[in-house]
């Protein structure tokens, strides 16, 4: 790129590390101060990703809570979620109605609806009612030579 700009009449400078690149020993600085950011931002990506896998396997759930909870913190600022009605109870009931078997899913979620302010589409429902973390679990993806799994949550946000 730097030749592209020479090339151009145009003179690249840095504003903060000014390099003369006429000196051909300038051109290794100038690869090891474009390059240090990467490596410090692979670093900051890294940091995450085993920060949030370490989270999962500790049961914690990131991000927005799922349709029936809310997210909350506790007065030490520890995140936790929380059952949030009338969604709540009417996922409750959902759940105990699917397992009976005598309604179809999509019969269970018609008459789900009638009872929330806030309406379930038929996919969002059959999202829902398959998530893991209803049943105490949190997926843990595939990393290297670990298998995928499904991690254990608390017995507070399981139904029985």
């Amino acid at each position: 790129m730097i030749n592209t700009l020479n090339k151009l009449g145009v003179e690249p400078q840095a504003v903060e590390q000014p390099v003369d690149l006429t000196i051909s020993e300038n051109k290794m600085m100038l690869a090891i101060y474009l390059a240090a950011p990467e490596v410090e931002n692979d670093r900051r990506a890294l940091n995450t990703f085993y920060g949030m896998r370490r989270a999962r396997k500790e049961s914690r759930l990131m991000g927005k809570a799922p349709f029936e909870y809310i997210n909350r913190s506790k007065e030490d600022d520890r995140k936790y979620i929380a059952f949030k009605d009338p969604e709540a109870s009417a996922m409750r009931w959902a759940f105990n109605e699917v397992a009976k078997g005598i309604f179809a899913a999509g019969q269970v979620r018609q008459k789900m609806n009638t009872q929330i302010p806030v309406k379930l589409s038929r996919n969002a429902f059959h999202l829902v009612i398959r998530n893991p973390l209803y049943c105490g679990k949190i997926f843990i993806a595939k990393f290297q030579d670990k298998e995928a799994h499904l991690g254990t949550r608390s017995a507070r946000t399981t139904y029985k």
